[in-house]
């Protein structure tokens, strides 16, 4: 599953509009991926002007796009049971733990670190590309 190393993705992505990925790692079918997330990404920026936090829209298009690296998916059809249980706060250090179950085309995630969970949820695909 790992085609793509950390490197090779902080390469390919905006840093302004990306976190730092500090390491990918799979096992059993879960990919591992560990962030930081510095306090100069252009989503903080007017959002919101007392305290910066991470637009949910923003977590749920990182999981998608992330996962594309790592998974055959199909074309995106829903977003299920989606929860945002904390703000994601500039310099924020964080693990994405993506779970891809091909035989139902769905993607679960979950955002957390030690202290907090961040989100979760799931994105369903179409079947006809797998």
């Amino acid at each position: 599953m790992l085609q793509v190393t950390s490197e090779q993705l902080n390469k390919q992505l905006c840093a302004a509009d990306w976190p730092r990925i500090e390491s990918i790692s799979e096992s059993d079918g879960t990919l591992t991926l560990q962030l930081y997330v510095p306090d100069n990404l252009s989503y903080f920026a007017g959002h919101f002007p007392a305290q910066a936090v991470l637009p949910g829209v923003v977590q749920v298009h990182w999981v998608g796009e992330l996962a594309a690296q790592f998974f055959a998916l199909g074309d995106f059809q829903e977003l299920k049971s989606v929860k945002f249980n904390s703000m994601v706060l500039p310099d924020t250090r964080l693990t994405l733990v993506l779970r891809f179950a091909a035989n139902k085309a769905m993607l679960r995630f979950e955002y957390f670190n030690a202290t907090d969970k961040f989100s979760s949820g799931a994105l369903s695909y179409s079947t006809g590309a797998l």
